[in-house]
């Protein structure tokens, strides 16, 4: 029994991978469509307006930080996609499963989700659940990436000892 939860703790968490992977991307692509980027959605554009001219950027450098914004959004949804692919090259080629390319897209996720929820924090509503939506999913797929393989990091593994006979 034991055996078959470690395995569907891991599928979940392949899958709710795979599904932030295609959030991210879909979303990448979408904004990477638009001739504005986000600037020209409602909320978002706001912030990152206000972002550029707290930094005091001109309207052309203004332009290509909402082009940096959508390709990092391409970037963590590619990191996402890496370390499922990843997990099957492992699990295939060396039989043993590693999941520390998945802990850290996971946690990248969550920087990304956290960094992107000014909109949301400024003007509440929708963006903002989705952001929290985004985080629970982070957290329940690196929870059950752990309860999957076990222990938090492989140095956790006590070694192996003989008993000792002599009291």
């Amino acid at each position: 029994m034991s055996r078959l939860l470690t395995c569907l703790a891991r599928t979940g968490a392949h899958l709710i991978t795979l599904l932030l992977a295609a959030v991210w991307t879909v979303s990448a692509l979408a904004t990477l469509r638009q001739p504005l980027y986000d600037l020209g959605q409602r909320d978002v554009g706001d912030v990152i307006l206000g972002v550029s001219g707290a930094l005091g950027l001109s309207p052309y450098a203004t332009f290509q930080f909402a082009h940096l914004l959508g390709g990092l959004k391409l970037m963590v949804g590619a990191l996402l996609l890496a370390a499922l692919i990843d997990a099957v090259y492992e699990k295939i080629r060396f039989g043993s499963l590693d999941d520390a390319l998945l802990d850290v897209a996971l946690f990248t996720a969550g920087i990304a989700s956290v960094a992107s929820a000014m909109p949301g924090l400024i003007h509440g509503g929708v963006p903002l659940q989705q952001v929290v939506g985004e985080l629970l999913l982070c957290v329940f797929a690196s929870g059950l990436a752990i309860y999957g393989r076990g222990y938090v990091v492989r140095e956790d593994l006590p070694p192996p000892r003989r008993p000792k006979f002599g009291y």
